[in-house]
């Protein structure tokens, strides 16, 4: 660990990526913060975080690959690869991290040691969204249409149909050849459906949170109101309030 921090601390360069590592919502890069280590940990195709490293268009065929058993394709290999520079470790600290290859070594500025000696600042009251975690119960405020995502049946066989048709090109150029054909052709991984209404005073309880990646780049929660459905936290922020908190 000496290698990657000082005295604990690490420095979170201009441009880092950084995710959180528990409900999977995508927080801002830091930049140029000191922040103290809490944990060294891998994120190889092995681990449960690896997933969060790919871009949408290769999230699919990872799940495919890793659910059923068979090799990871190579172009995504050379992805990560480029992006972790080779070595798959990631430095953790509250509840974000970031890839080893984008953070650098700091000592800590003697105003951080300072600040441990003064009084905490008043905690910013938490947002709804921040509220928005597993076990969390909530209630509709007004009566309200929602919609959801569902995964697009015709998006995976579409996908692999016209790659089988472009093994002559490079992987890279494969895959955006692949990518522009889709999106002519009008084929999203993820529909928008009508989930139906909601009255005012109903409850649901929330079972986990996807990642940012599902639903267009919003946080999508999977809710609990008598069956399983995910939803986008943005069309259910104006009708929701917090009832409970785990």
């Amino acid at each position: 660990m000496s290698e990657i921090q000082v005295g604990g601390y690490i420095r979170v360069p201009k441009g880092a990526i950084v995710y959180p590592t528990g409900d999977g919502v995508e927080a801002p890069s830091m930049r140029d913060q000191v922040v103290r280590v809490t944990n060294v940990f891998d994120v190889d195709v092995k681990s449960a975080n690896f997933y969060l490293l790919l871009p949408d268009d290769m999230r699919l065929r990872y799940f495919e690959a890793s659910g059923g058993k068979r090799p990871i394709d190579q172009d995504i290999l050379e992805f990560t690869d480029r992006l972790t520079r080779g070595d798959y470790r990631a430095v953790e600290w509250s509840s974000k991290w970031a890839l080893i290859a984008d953070v650098q070594p700091a000592e800590p500025p003697t105003r951080a040691k300072a600040a441990e000696k003064t009084d905490k600042p008043a905690k910013k009251p938490l947002t709804k969204q921040q509220q928005m975690v597993t076990g969390s119960e909530w209630r509709f405020t007004q009566d309200a249409e929602l919609r959801y995502k569902v995964r697009n049946p015709a998006y995976a066989s579409t996908r692999e149909d016209l790659a089988s048709g472009l093994r002559h090109l490079p992987s890279h150029e494969r895959m955006k050849a692949v990518d522009a054909r889709l999106t002519e052709l009008g084929v999203k991984d993820f529909l928008d459906e009508p989930w139906g209404p909601v009255r005012a005073g109903e409850t649901f309880t929330v079972r986990s949170k996807l990642t940012s990646g599902i639903g267009g780049g919003q946080d999508v929660p999977m809710l609990f109101r008598g069956e399983k459905f995910t939803l986008p936290y943005a069309s259910l922020e104006p009708f929701i309030e917090l009832v409970t908190i785990p």
